[in-house]
């Protein structure tokens, strides 16, 4: 639907890119931050400020609103300025407890060219790194009008809701500043002219799907109006949520009012999708509630998520957060390899003797390996029938998204979802698509998604995050952020040894064996440890070469899990080998699976960062990726902050005191 407004008032003409500042840091928001980050494209710095709420918390799901600059200004413009487009674009996100992100893609005279557009997609991948984020808005003035337009026409499953202020939606037309835009893009009309199609959204209207609002006016020569009015006419006629303020008399820049008028029409679009696909929930604020998860080795307690939780302990966290006051109880039920016909073989002793008021279902992944399409949705049916008949109220779920194998091929596993929906449609059961949450992440952050895995079928906990945020949400029907539950802390295996006067059992990596002999000596345990040093450099034709990380990986699959030390002590080499990027995410995530018992944890894993054995913190993406897989992995990890100048052997001794002695 078309939504139009029309005025003959004459406004006032200023360029997108007039510099007037206010203060950095305005009432209701934290100091901005100026962040850098290394493209993946070409690996050079790049950078974008966030403005936060001031009462921003990782434990809240939180929108984003993207704001790109006009030509000739950077990404402070939206930040910092007085003039209505940016101040009344910060007023809408206050409002809306959104996080503002304004980032320079490329500098001063962009035009969402191929490497903007490169790092503006690697940013919406990283911004879902260690917070929550809901749904994302892009508006811009000026070329950020254009480039708003430009990107999310070629990437609407990243893009909510956006807004263009004073752009044009046809590159191919557009004749202003054509020297800025022939360096951005790498060349002219005629040399380099799918560059100039791709980022003329009138020509890709169809991918629009989103709630488009956009400012234009009628003399505006600077960036005429007259290809972005044809395009919302044509999104118009096809049914489109579409708003069209055009003034007639109006020049290049856009009110206040009109501002407020574009954000406000998209924002509530937005918020009336996600309120028609919200399903009512399953419990209202109840005085007690308690919850069974019945499944497979993605719903226990294994090596993937380090052998403490897994996502029904966290979903115990969510609830109590979404339903505060209310007592809940959360069960674990899941044993690995499991299929329907296992969960039915032990419903009432692992389940209904628990009188539970809700049972989650989540079986799949090793019935589509090795159990027939009529057997499993027969055994989906039995189960649903059976916790009805016991009082209580079954909740079908769809596995996790997986990476594709053999073994598991992703078509395969969509049919076996396809069976459970139409169970629940068949039974009128409850629904929980936690295969679609994945895929929409993976589809938005695709990085951020494959750093959740543990392995090909396994998340890690960062996984099992969104697993319970997503059940949880079904649940009650609010959402939840799990961002802040950070991994646990101590050695209790380590700390029964020594309090029962046994003798500690270590295996160590060799970069940490004389680091950890000093600790071992100044807190008086020499006597009472066995060391085994793991080791990290191989002998060949003379040479002594460090182990790659597929023989680090090798060695960690031969030696843990026959050994069963009682404390591994695990570090990373200091700079990124070359290998691809999945093979690396690959092997240090399996060094880490395979250092952990298969089931609960029955010894003590503890990685310490490279860093911690160095003379000085650098902040570079290896060492970033490091601390991201372990913590993802629910290890505690060991580094160095910048205000630690200690040597590594004492800085080790003073990490490991309150773990070992107590």
């Amino acid at each position: 639907m078309l939504y139009a407004m029309h005025s003959l008032l004459t406004i006032f003409v200023c360029s997108i890119c007039a510099t007037v500042t206010v203060p950095a840091a305005e009432d209701g928001w934290q100091e901005p931050q100026d962040v850098a980050f290394v493209s993946r494209l070409d690996g050079t710095e790049q950078r974008f400020v966030v403005l936060r709420p001031r009462h921003y918390h990782p434990a809240q799901t939180h929108d984003v609103l993207i704001m790109l600059h006009g030509h000739g200004s950077d990404r402070w413009q939206f930040i910092r300025q007085a003039r209505p487009e940016c101040s009344e674009s910060r007023r809408f996100a206050k409002l809306a407890g959104m996080i503002c992100v304004s980032p320079d893609y490329r500098g001063t005279t962009s035009w969402m060219g191929p490497a903007a557009e490169a790092d503006l997609i690697q940013l919406i991948d990283e911004l879902h790194q260690g917070q929550k984020i809901g749904r994302i808005l892009l508006v811009g003035g000026s070329m950020g009008g254009t480039a708003a337009l430009a990107f999310a026409a070629q990437h609407p499953q990243l893009i909510d809701g956006v807004v263009s202020l004073n752009g044009t939606a046809n590159m191919l037309e557009y004749e202003q500043f054509q020297d800025a835009i022939q360096a951005s893009y790498g060349g002219t009309k005629d040399t380099h002219r799918d560059v100039y199609r791709t980022r003329s959204a009138e020509l890709f209207a169809a991918n629009l799907t989103m709630p488009v609002a956009a400012t234009t006016g009628g003399q505006d020569t600077l960036v005429p109006p007259d290809s972005v009015l044809r395009l919302l006419q044509h999104l118009q006629k096809g049914g489109s949520d579409v708003l069209s303020i055009h003034r007639p008399e109006g020049g290049h820049d856009t009110n206040a009012a009109d501002t407020r008028a574009a954000l406000d029409f998209v924002w509530r679009i937005v918020q009336q999708r996600t309120a028609a696909a919200t399903e009512p929930p399953l419990v209202t604020r109840p005085q007690s509630l308690k919850v069974v998860c019945l499944g497979d080795s993605v719903t226990g307690i294994y090596y993937h998520t380090g052998g403490q939780r897994a996502w029904p302990e966290l979903l115990n966290i969510a609830l109590a957060r979404a339903l505060p006051g209310c007592d809940v109880t959360v069960i674990n039920a899941g044993i690995s390899g499991n299929t329907v016909a296992d969960g039915l073989a032990r419903l009432e002793r692992d389940v209904l003797v628990h009188q539970p008021q809700i049972v989650t279902i989540n079986f799949g992944l090793n019935d589509l390996a090795r159990v027939g399409m009529e057997q499993f949705q027969q055994g989906l049916l039995e189960l649903v029938q059976r916790i009805r008949a016991a009082g209580a109220t079954p909740v079908l779920c769809t596995p996790n998204a997986v990476i594709d194998t053999a073994g598991r091929p992703e078509q395969k596993l969509q049919q076996f979802c396809n069976a459970i929906r139409d169970a629940a449609r068949q039974q009128q059961a409850a629904f929980c698509d936690i295969q679609q949450a994945g895929l929409a992440l993976r589809s938005r952050a695709p990085r951020t998604w494959r750093l959740s895995m543990s392995d090909a079928i396994h998340p890690n906990l960062a996984g099992h995050r969104l697993l319970a945020e997503t059940v949880c949400r079904r649940l009650t029907g609010l959402p939840v952020s799990l961002a802040d539950v950070r991994p646990q802390t101590g050695l209790p295996r380590t700390l029964h040894v020594l309090s029962t006067d046994g003798r500690l059992q270590i295996l160590v990596m060799q970069p940490l064996a004389t680091p950890l002999q000093h600790a071992l000596h100044e807190l008086g345990l020499t006597h009472r440890c066995d060391v085994t040093v793991w080791p990290t450099e191989i002998e060949e034709q003379g040479q002594v070469r460090p182990r790659t990380l597929p023989e680090l990986e090798a060695d960690a699959q031969r030696m843990v899990r026959t050994m069963k030390p009682d404390l591994v002590l695990l570090t990373f080499p200091d700079r990124p080998p070359q290998l691809e990027d999945e093979q690396i995410i690959h092997s240090l995530s399996w060094i880490m699976n395979w250092s952990l018992d298969f089931g609960r944890s029955s010894w003590d894993c503890l990685v310490v960062h490279p860093q911690l054995l160095s003379d000085s913190v650098q902040d570079n993406p290896w060492n970033r990726l490091l601390r991201q897989l372990v913590q993802a992995q629910d290890l505690q990890l060991l580094d160095r902050t910048d205000t630690e100048q200690t040597s590594p052997e004492d800085l080790l001794t003073e990490k490991l005191r309150p773990l070992l002695l107590r």
